[in-house]
């Protein structure tokens, strides 16, 4: 669940109920999360799949793939 948008005020999970901050007690009172959601961007990764020849080849396959009527050979010759 992420806690976003309409859900950014919530202090517990909607399907089990489960407290979604620990309190962390030290100095002061602390609201921690249990668990976090980490974002890493695809972008970086995919230029340097693109940047050598042989690996682009291998990412652009199913845009210049031509399907044989009748003959599947990938998943992608099959029907919409």
């Amino acid at each position: 669940m992420l806690y976003y948008l309409e859900n950014i005020k919530l202090t517990r999970y909607r399907t089990c109920g489960h407290a979604h901050y620990k309190l962390k007690i030290g100095r002061e009172w602390n609201l921690v999360p249990h668990k976090k959601l980490r974002y890493f961007s695809i972008t970086p990764k995919l230029q340097g799949l693109f940047m050598s020849s042989k690996t682009a080849e291998y990412m652009t396959w199913n845009h210049s793939h031509d399907a044989v009527d009748g003959v599947m050979v990938h998943s992608s010759d099959g029907e919409n």
